[in-house]
Protein backbone atom coordinates (compact mmCIF):
# COMPACT_ATOMS: atom_id res chain seq x y z
CA UNK A 1 0.00 0.00 0.00
CA UNK A 2 1.40 3.41 -0.72
CA UNK A 3 0.14 6.66 1.21
CA UNK A 4 0.95 9.44 -0.82
CA UNK A 5 1.73 12.88 1.48
CA UNK A 6 2.01 16.19 -0.82
CA UNK A 7 6.13 16.32 -0.61
CA UNK A 8 6.37 12.43 -1.44
CA UNK A 9 5.15 8.70 -1.69
CA UNK A 10 5.48 6.81 1.87
CA UNK A 11 5.32 3.26 1.34
CA UNK A 12 3.39 1.38 4.52
CA UNK A 13 4.99 -1.39 5.80
CA UNK A 14 2.96 -3.63 7.83
CA UNK A 15 4.74 -7.13 8.68
CA UNK A 16 2.27 -8.57 10.70
CA UNK A 17 0.50 -8.86 7.55
CA UNK A 18 2.86 -11.29 5.97
CA UNK A 19 3.23 -13.21 9.31
CA UNK A 20 -0.93 -13.85 9.66
CA UNK A 21 -0.61 -14.78 5.71
CA UNK A 22 2.05 -17.44 6.23
CA UNK A 23 0.20 -18.84 9.49
CA UNK A 24 -2.66 -18.92 7.75
CA UNK A 25 -1.12 -21.10 4.87
CA UNK A 26 0.10 -23.15 6.95
CA UNK A 27 -3.23 -23.39 9.43
CA UNK A 28 -4.77 -24.15 5.44
CA UNK A 29 -2.27 -27.14 4.69
CA UNK A 30 -1.34 -28.67 8.17
CA UNK A 31 -4.29 -27.44 9.92
CA UNK A 32 -5.07 -30.59 12.47
CA UNK A 33 -8.30 -32.93 11.71
CA UNK A 34 -11.39 -30.83 13.32
CA UNK A 35 -9.52 -28.03 13.47
CA UNK A 36 -12.14 -25.02 13.33
CA UNK A 37 -9.86 -21.20 13.01
CA UNK A 38 -10.83 -17.76 11.96
CA UNK A 39 -9.57 -14.23 11.82
CA UNK A 40 -11.57 -11.03 13.23
CA UNK A 41 -11.49 -8.67 11.02
CA UNK A 42 -11.65 -5.83 14.06
CA UNK A 43 -8.63 -3.31 12.58
CA UNK A 44 -8.90 -0.51 10.74
CA UNK A 45 -10.32 2.99 10.77
CA UNK A 46 -13.78 3.97 10.92
CA UNK A 47 -15.87 6.44 10.91
CA UNK A 48 -17.49 7.71 14.85
CA UNK A 49 -20.91 6.33 13.89
CA UNK A 50 -19.45 2.97 12.27
CA UNK A 51 -17.89 2.38 15.56
CA UNK A 52 -20.39 3.09 17.87
CA UNK A 53 -22.28 0.76 15.41
CA UNK A 54 -20.12 -1.94 15.64
CA UNK A 55 -19.87 -1.65 19.44
CA UNK A 56 -22.88 -2.44 20.40
CA UNK A 57 -23.50 -5.12 18.21
CA UNK A 58 -20.20 -6.77 20.21
CA UNK A 59 -17.06 -6.31 18.08
CA UNK A 60 -14.17 -5.87 20.78
CA UNK A 61 -10.64 -4.21 20.70
CA UNK A 62 -7.88 -6.41 21.48
CA UNK A 63 -9.06 -9.66 20.00
CA UNK A 64 -6.26 -11.97 18.41
CA UNK A 65 -5.31 -12.59 15.28
CA UNK A 66 -6.47 -16.21 15.49
CA UNK A 67 -8.74 -17.82 17.62
CA UNK A 68 -8.86 -21.70 17.11
CA UNK A 69 -11.34 -24.54 18.31
CA UNK A 70 -9.95 -28.10 18.61
CA UNK A 71 -11.47 -31.03 20.33
CA UNK A 72 -13.27 -28.95 22.43
CA UNK A 73 -10.78 -26.54 23.53
CA UNK A 74 -10.43 -22.75 22.61
CA UNK A 75 -6.99 -20.95 21.61
CA UNK A 76 -6.38 -17.08 20.95
CA UNK A 77 -3.12 -16.66 19.27
CA UNK A 78 -1.71 -12.77 18.42
CA UNK A 79 0.98 -12.37 16.10
CA UNK A 80 3.60 -9.92 16.09
CA UNK A 81 6.49 -8.75 14.20
CA UNK A 82 10.00 -8.82 15.84
CA UNK A 83 10.18 -6.45 18.40
CA UNK A 84 6.58 -5.62 18.17
CA UNK A 85 4.37 -5.23 21.33
CA UNK A 86 0.27 -6.09 22.27
CA UNK A 87 -1.43 -3.21 22.91
CA UNK A 88 -3.13 -2.49 26.30
CA UNK A 89 -6.72 -4.17 24.74
CA UNK A 90 -4.86 -6.99 23.32
CA UNK A 91 -3.29 -8.37 26.64
CA UNK A 92 -6.29 -7.98 28.65
CA UNK A 93 -8.22 -10.03 25.81
CA UNK A 94 -5.56 -12.62 26.10
CA UNK A 95 -5.95 -12.31 30.10
CA UNK A 96 -9.89 -12.83 29.85
CA UNK A 97 -9.40 -15.42 27.38
CA UNK A 98 -7.16 -17.33 29.82
CA UNK A 99 -9.64 -16.32 32.19
CA UNK A 100 -12.47 -17.98 30.70
CA UNK A 101 -10.63 -21.40 30.44
CA UNK A 102 -8.69 -20.83 26.99
CA UNK A 103 -5.16 -21.14 26.07
CA UNK A 104 -3.54 -17.66 24.74
CA UNK A 105 -0.16 -16.81 23.57
CA UNK A 106 1.84 -13.71 21.65
CA UNK A 107 3.91 -15.41 19.55
CA UNK A 108 6.83 -12.56 18.07
CA UNK A 109 7.51 -13.59 14.07
CA UNK A 110 6.56 -16.70 12.59
CA UNK A 111 8.55 -19.54 13.80
CA UNK A 112 7.28 -18.56 17.35
CA UNK A 113 4.30 -18.74 15.93
CA UNK A 114 4.44 -22.26 14.16
CA UNK A 115 6.14 -23.41 17.41
CA UNK A 116 3.14 -22.35 19.59
CA UNK A 117 0.49 -24.04 17.18
CA UNK A 118 2.64 -27.39 17.08
CA UNK A 119 2.62 -27.27 20.56
CA UNK A 120 -0.72 -26.71 21.01
CA UNK A 121 -0.93 -29.49 18.30
CA UNK A 122 -2.76 -27.54 16.08
CA UNK A 123 -0.71 -28.63 12.81
CA UNK A 124 0.50 -31.44 12.15
CA UNK A 125 3.79 -32.41 11.28
CA UNK A 126 5.88 -30.12 8.78
CA UNK A 127 5.72 -30.33 4.96
CA UNK A 128 8.06 -33.00 3.40
CA UNK A 129 11.65 -31.89 2.12
CA UNK A 130 11.71 -31.67 -1.48
CA UNK A 131 13.77 -35.07 -2.05
CA UNK A 132 11.04 -36.26 0.03
CA UNK A 133 8.33 -35.80 -2.68
CA UNK A 134 6.91 -39.17 -4.57
CA UNK A 135 8.71 -37.98 -8.02
CA UNK A 136 12.19 -37.77 -6.04
CA UNK A 137 10.78 -41.23 -4.28
CA UNK A 138 10.25 -42.94 -8.08
CA UNK A 139 13.47 -41.43 -9.58
CA UNK A 140 15.91 -42.35 -6.81
CA UNK A 141 14.89 -45.54 -4.89
CA UNK A 142 16.56 -49.07 -5.75
CA UNK A 143 14.17 -51.79 -6.20
CA UNK A 144 14.48 -52.36 -2.44
CA UNK A 145 12.18 -49.23 -1.92
CA UNK A 146 14.88 -47.39 0.60
CA UNK A 147 15.30 -43.98 -0.37
CA UNK A 148 18.79 -42.94 -0.43
CA UNK A 149 18.31 -39.49 1.73
CA UNK A 150 17.17 -41.63 5.03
Amino acid sequence: MTITTRSNPVRRRRPEDSIQRAVCQHLRMRGARGLLWWHVPNGGKRSRVEAAILKGLGVRAGVSDIIAVHEGKAFALELKADGGRPTEAQLQFIDDFRAAGGNAVVAEGLDQALRVLETWKLLRARAMPPCSRMSCWRQSTPNNGVHPHG
